[in-house]
């Protein structure tokens, strides 16, 4: 009489790998991100195909409007403003930010404009530092960091809900400050990042791009070479 029971471990090892296999998938989907460049924006208003993009080309960095048609399109977005395309940098590992898994945010084209949440004259307002590397890895007791929590994908662009190292709980949110400006990155309270608002990462993988800061070394670069 044959026995089965090789087919049975066959199967079984078979489901065992699959089921390790998917779990893999979904811690890799799930965790934060190892690298981080491109454009975040978000959609107001899905009908009309209206997005906002980070821009923090300026002092006070905003929530720039587009309207996408057959002319606009994010790619040639990053084209026409290059400042829009983003680039993250982790400090040393002996640093209290990185531990935390914090990044420092810049436009992959600037020189030295980093990123930073401010509290005055409110909470929750961001803005630019104007130093090196090194100087806005110390600024403001980890005013320069952020964490970026990955909320999966949609449309095949991963989404992340932006968290402050400095105000734990604070997000990016999709409004603006109430008093200070309609358009104005701005951070708000949220229970989770699931909660928080969702910010979609165009990936400009066809648009290079010279990268701004040279001085920045290597080992604390984790964008794209």
């Amino acid at each position: 009489m044959k026995t089965c029971r090789p087919v049975y471990m066959l199967a079984a090892s078979a489901i065992y790998m699959t089921l390790t296999f998917t779990g893999c998938e979904k811690d890799n989907s799930s965790g934060d991100p190892d690298t981080f460049e491109g454009m975040l924006y978000y959609y107001s208003d899905v009908a009309k195909k209206e997005i906002r993009v980070i821009d923090i080309n300026a002092s006070t960095p905003f929530r720039r409007l587009y309207i996408l048609d057959g002319e606009v399109t994010l790619e040639e977005i990053a084209l026409g403003r290059e400042h829009h395309v983003l680039k993250a940098y982790r400090p040393s590992s002996t640093s209290p930010m990185a531990s935390a898994k914090g990044m420092m945010i810049k436009s992959k084209v600037a020189d030295s404009e980093w990123l930073f949440v401010a509290d005055n004259p409110f909470p929750g307002l961001t803005g630019i530092a104007d130093e090196s590397w090194f100087e806005a890895s110390e600024y403001g007791e980890g005013a320069t960091g952020f964490v970026l929590h990955n909320k999966g994908k949609e449309e095949g662009e991963p989404v992340f809900a932006i968290e402050s190292l400095k105000y734990p709980g604070t997000y990016f949110s999709h409004d603006g400050h109430p008093i200070q400006g309609a358009n104005l990155l701005y951070l708000k309270p949220f229970d989770s990042p699931d909660k928080a608002p969702g910010f979609r990462l165009f990936m400009t993988d066809g648009t290079r791009f010279p990268e701004g800061d040279p001085n920045v070394p290597r080992d604390f670069d984790i964008g794209n070479p």
